[in-house]
């Protein structure tokens, strides 16, 4: 039996005046989305059907419903694992964001993996019988962190959100901030690398700048302090290529400590990078919010590798 999700809103002056077109269009869902709750009659105002003409006021209460055939998303089956606990450091009614530990894989490649960061979240939501939009929450992905990486990700609960979350990632809406330690002296105090990523010549695990099927890749850095021919790094992302920092900072002739793929991992127990903020609107609030995570006991804040 296919799955629906039911948002429910209070309007407040943010969307008075509005017609429900417009404030649907406002929100990010997609215009697929957008035309099954039109063509469906699958929304509500104080419990009447409108035309989406109709101009929201304070206090009307909007009722979205959304079916499992609306989406590409795939519903999460995500089998659940309580044997390992995640950090939530932020939760709201549709989503959460996580403090990924080093060496924790984001969700299973295979049908007998479930010692991942999904598989974990699967289980928590489960245990402490989360509902999300009327439903059972379920972790959805909306973006990855590295196996090796640590720090802040975005979970959904809900596949309503997923499309809205991705547009924000793809119109730039979402600010990631990064610690990243990396070999040598850096030239200047802060620097951008905008260099195009693709798949690797010789490996397609890898990623390389001017590889094959390359996309535009911009990334931020500014030196936070340098000890023993050894910089910290803070780096924000403009867009979001696999491997992006690894491969940008590599490609500079400064490789992330402990990366294995494009640098060396001799001397150090992880690679030296970590997800410390991510700084969003929240999806249907309007409110903005920076979320941040602790730096890892593993992630040194003066390093002492020779």
């Amino acid at each position: 039996m296919a799955t629906t999700w039911v948002h429910q809103f209070t309007i407040t002056n943010q969307n008075a005046g509005q017609s429900v077109k417009q404030t649907l269009k406002m929100w990010l869902l997609p215009q697929r989305i957008r035309g099954a709750l039109r063509i469906k009659k699958n929304y509500l105002v104080n419990g009447n059907e409108v035309p989406t003409s109709y101009e929201l006021q304070v206090n009307d209460k909007l009722t979205l419903r959304f079916d499992q055939e609306d989406f590409r998303t795939s519903e999460s089956h995500y089998p659940p694992n309580g044997m390992q606990r995640v950090g939530i450091v932020f939760e709201s009614e549709d989503f959460v964001v996580v403090n990924k530990p080093a060496g924790m894989k984001m969700h299973p490649h295979t049908l007998t993996e479930n010692d991942t960061l999904l598989n974990y979240l699967a289980a928590d939501f489960s245990e402490r019988h989360l509902v999300s939009a009327g439903v059972v929450a379920r972790p959805y992905m909306v973006h990855r962190l590295d196996r090796e990486t640590s720090g802040a990700v975005i979970v959904a609960k809900n596949p309503v959100v997923v499309p809205i979350l991705n547009r924000m990632l793809a119109d730039k809406d979402i600010k990631r901030t990064y610690l990243a330690w990396v070999n040598g002296k850096m030239t200047g105090n802060s620097g951008t690398i905008n260099a195009p990523i693709g798949v690797d010549l010789d490996d397609d695990r890898k990623r390389m700048v001017n590889g094959i099927d390359e996309q535009l890749a911009i990334t931020h850095w500014t030196q936070i302090h340098m000890v023993f021919q050894k910089t910290l790094l803070r780096v924000q992302l403009e867009t979001g290529r696999m491997h992006q920092i690894r491969v940008h900072l590599a490609a500079i002739g400064h490789p992330i400590i402990g990366d294995s793929l494009y640098g060396s991992a001799m001397g150090t127990v992880r690679m030296m990078l970590h997800a410390t903020s991510i700084e969003l609107t929240i999806p249907f609030s309007g409110d903005t919010k920076m979320v941040s995570v602790p730096v890892p006991p593993d992630f040194p804040r003066q390093l002492s590798i020779q």
